[in-house]
């Protein structure tokens, strides 16, 4: 998979000129503040629909200027033609202040969920490092995303346990909601999903798991031995054993029963709180590195280089559900790296071959060690190609 083009409209301070990216490395350089990680932004809302840098749709929308439109009519867009699996493509997405639209190939979308796993793309920020140290919810989105691109299935099993879930909440809420038989409603579905849900998880840890350590294991030469381990979303008290998560396993019905049971012993206190408790949606997936919690102990640059493993992992995951390689976009990548590892990223980049989009205030750090194929300069969201790709 690889973009052959992108354009802009409005999009934060990005000048609306098109551009053609090279199939393999692509170099924005440039100062703080010009637009390098915008690229990046317009790229990924494309392939998700959504902003890697604010949960604000509206924040993507370029505001300056004294001849600004009324808030009505101020919009951004952004659109790309690329290739996968040897044929051409188009994907465009639109902001306006209250809404968004998506198109693939001209056709409008109806959903957004339809357009994950149409533009495939991994994305690397600074910020990564919290996947180590950060909160649960960026570790069972990274694990979410994945089954959300690589299976409609399980997109649907998500979507599905979601609703259930927002409408027992709902239920917590309302306090004239005495009937026991309308929680049962909603926790029959979140049973049936969640169940589902927590198995497609095991399965993709596992596997992902085993891709992110030997990524690791290649960026530290051998040094660190990484595990995940699947945190699935009840107290131990809940006598929920994690030998139900596999379909093969007869106790998978009997997970489905569990969870039935947890959530009805626990509506009185989820009444109390607003919200349930427990569950799936509040799993959580452990990093431990060389057999301690790295959320703890590991340094910043071990936090850092398990981070990239991982995305390097989501990169091997994706090539292999989808048969073609996503295209990678790094903002800052050499920011935590000492020079062995950047280095061991670089062989491991060269390897696969993928288009790759990075961005960078040290072009010449990044042409001494990487193999760059086209080399963009962007000052005040101009940007202009300086080398490379013809």
């Amino acid at each position: 998979m690889r973009i052959l083009e992108l354009k802009t409209e409005n999009f934060r301070l990005l000048q609306p000129q098109p551009f053609k990216l090279a199939p393999g490395l692509n170099l924005f350089s440039g100062g703080n503040a010009q637009g390098k990680t915008t690229v990046l932004e317009a790229v990924s809302y494309l392939s998700s629909g959504r902003s890697f840098r604010t949960a604000r749709d509206r924040e993507c929308i370029r505001f300056k200027g004294s001849g600004a439109p009324p808030a009505e009519d101020r919009f951004a867009a952004a659109e790309c033609a690329f290739v996968s699996h040897e044929v051409q493509h188009d994907v465009r997405c639109a902001i306006t202040t209250s809404d968004k639209s998506c198109w693939v190939d001209g056709n409008k979308l109806t959903k957004l969920g339809d357009l994950w796993g149409t533009l495939n793309t991994v994305v690397f920020i600074p910020s990564d490092i919290e996947l180590v140290r950060g909160g649960p919810d960026l570790r069972r989105a990274l694990i979410g995303e994945l089954l959300a691109r690589t299976s409609r299935y399980d997109l649907q099993v998500m979507q599905r346990y979601a609703l259930a879930l927002r409408e027992r909440n709902a239920l917590l809420r309302d306090q004239f909601a005495t009937s026991s038989e309308q929680f049962d409603v909603f926790e029959t579905q979140m049973a049936e999903y969640g169940a589902k849900l927590l198995v497609a998880r095991e399965r993709m840890i596992k596997h992902f798991a085993m891709l992110a350590q030997e990524h690791l294991h290649q960026l530290t030469g051998g040094k660190d031995h990484f595990q995940m381990i699947h945190e699935p979303g009840w107290p131990r008290t809940a006598n929920l054993p994690k030998e139900c998560l596999s379909e093969e396993n007869p106790m998978h019905s009997e997970l489905k029963s569990r969870l039935l049971n947890l959530w009805e012993h626990d509506r009185e206190s989820d009444a109390e709180r607003g919200f349930t408790q427990n569950g799936p949606h509040r799993a959580d997936i452990a990093f431990s590195l060389n057999d301690r919690d790295a959320r703890t102990f590991c340094s910043q640059g071990q936090a850092r280089s398990i981070a990239l493993a991982l995305r390097l992992a989501e990169v091997e995951v994706l090539t292999i559900l989808s048969a073609e390689t996503p295209v990678l976009l790094l903002d800052d990548i050499t920011g935590d790296l000492d020079q062995s590892r950047i280095e061991k990223f670089a062989e491991l980049l060269s390897k696969r071959g993928m288009q790759s989009l990075i961005t960078s205030t040290d072009a010449t750090t990044i042409e001494k060690r990487l193999p760059v194929a086209a080399h963009f300069r962007v000052e005040n969201g101009a940007v202009k190609r300086i080398g490379g790709f013809a």
